[in-house]
């Protein structure tokens, strides 16, 4: 049973994409963009906690934000 959700946000092809277990999801022309979008599709979790995992302009994944 998951216990936990975990999303990132990544840069893919020049586009940015939330990613999580079986999930590849839209193609933001920013950072911030994709990064509220994953933070509204988070809110939608069912009480289950978030981590959120997103990567900078210069490919680092920062650690990640509980939501």
């Amino acid at each position: 049973m998951t216990t936990e959700v975990n999303y990132g946000v990544v840069l893919r092809n020049g586009t940015w994409t939330i990613i999580g277990a079986g999930l590849n999801f839209g193609a933001y022309k920013t950072r911030v963009i994709a990064e509220r979008a994953a933070r509204r599709l988070a809110s939608l979790s069912g009480g289950l906690p978030v981590q959120l995992h997103v990567q900078d302009e210069s490919g680092e994944l920062r650690p990640p934000v509980s939501l």
